[in-house]
C-alpha cells in the first residue's frame, strides 16, 4: 500500500473512531419520503433505473451500472475474487459499477448529469439538515437514515455502501475497499480552496447518521455514481 492509499484508508478509519463516540443519544427523525417516483431506461444497454424526486431534482435511486469497457470503470471484487476470479460480476446487480470522475462524466446518459456539491447540500437539507451544517466539511447532520438503504427497509433514495477502488496498491493487495461499511459518491464540483484537482464527494458509514463532505484528488480513484436531472 502506498503512502497516499494509507492516508485514505487511515482517514476513513479515524473518522469511525471519532464519530462512534458521540451523538449516540441523538434522536433519529422519521425518514423523508420522495415527492414523486418513476423509472428511466438507459437505451444503450436497456437497464431500467428507478428515480426519486426531492425538491426540484430527480435522483437515480440505484447505483449507475453502464460501461463502455474502459479500464476507468470497474465492478467491486471481493478479496477472494481478486485472487481467483477477476471477471466476477457478483456485486454488479446490487452495487452497480465504480467510476473515475472522468468516466462518470463520459458515460452520463443524455438528459442527466453528475450532481454538484450544491445539489448534494440541497438534498441534505430536504432530508432535514440545516443549511449551516450542510455547508460544513467532514461529518455533519443527522440524516443518513433517509438516504442509505439497509436490509429489508430501503429508503426512497436507497444509497448503497458500495466502497471504492484505488489504484494505489502493492504486490497482490486488492484496490477494492470498504464495501458494506462505507459508500462513496462523486460530485462534479471542484474544491477551489485547494490547489490541484480536488473534487468534493460524499461518504456514508453504516453505523453513523451523519454525512461526510470533503474533497479528494480524483486521480486513481473510482466511486459510485448517482445522476440527477431537473424535475419534469
Amino acid at each position: 500500500m502506498t503512502f497516499k492509499s494509507m492516508i485514505w484508508a487511515v482517514a476513513a478509519l479515524m473518522s469511525v473512531t471519532v464519530i462512534s463516540c458521540g451523538d449516540d443519544d441523538d434522536k433519529i427523525p422519521d425518514k423523508v419520503k420522495a415527492a414523486a417516483t418513476g423509472t428511466f431506461t438507459d437505451e444503450r444497454d436497456g437497464t431500467v433505473y428507478n428515480w426519486v424526486r426531492y425538491g426540484n431534482l430527480e435522483w437515480m435511486a440505484q447505483n449507475f451500472a453502464y460501461t463502455d469497457g474502459q479500464t476507468d470503470v470497474s465492478i467491486y471484487l471481493d478479496d477472494d475474487e481478486h485472487e481467483s476470479n477477476r471477471e466476477s460480476t457478483r456485486n454488479l446487480a446490487k452495487y452497480g459499477r465504480l467510476y473515475s470522475l472522468g468516466a462518470a462524466k463520459r458515460l452520463c446518459p443524455e438528459g442527466w448529469r453528475i450532481p454538484t456539491d450544491a445539489d448534494w447540500q440541497n438534498l441534505e437539507q430536504q432530508m432535514g439538515m440545516s443549511a449551516a451544517d450542510a455547508a460544513k466539511r467532514e461529518w455533519r447532520g443527522n440524516v443518513m437514515h433517509s438516504m442509505v438503504s439497509f436490509y429489508e427497509d430501503p429508503c426512497d433514495l436507497n444509497l448503497l455502501l458500495g466502497g471504492y477502488y484505488t489504484n494505489h496498491t502493492i504486490m497482490s493487495t486488492s484496490g477494492w475497499r470498504f464495501m458494506g461499511n462505507f459508500g462513496f459518491y462523486w460530485t462534479s464540483t471542484k474544491d477551489e480552496e485547494k490547489g490541484g484537482e480536488f473534487y468534493f464527494y460524499r461518504k456514508f458509514f453504516y453505523n453513523y447518521n451523519g454525512v461526510y463532505r470533503e474533497s479528494t484528488e480524483t486521480e486513481n480513484l473510482k466511486m459510485s455514481v448517482r445522476y440527477v436531472r431537473d424535475a419534469r
